[in-house]
This record gives structure tokens, sequence and C-alpha cells, in this order.
């Protein structure tokens, strides 16, 4: 799939805005399991933005 890079951009912006704020915070997180599984939330929510895209 090739999208544009600001349309990449806005999608991911997108997920960001639509986590919880207690994610977003774990995000920025020391505690590397914290920050790992809210990176993981993200990406999944970038996955599910992209496939509503198609």
């Amino acid at each position: 799939m090739r999208t544009h890079p600001e349309l990449m951009k806005a999608i991911v912006l997108a997920a960001i805005v639509k986590l919880p704020v207690n994610t977003k915070r774990k995000l920025a997180s020391q505690v590397p399991d914290r920050r790992e599984r809210a990176e993981e939330l993200l990406a999944a929510s970038i996955v599910v933005a992209l496939s509503q895209r198609s």
C-alpha cells in the first residue's frame, strides 16, 4: 500500500489522539513494561485506522 506521507502522519496523529490519557502518559514512562504495552496499543490503533481506510 502506498500512502502519501502527510496522510500517514494524519492517521498516526488521529490514532494518538484517540488513545486514553493514561496510555498517552505511559508512552513516556521510564518503566519499560508500561511503555512497551502503550506502544503495542498505539500500534494496534494505527493498524485499525489503516484497515478502516481500505
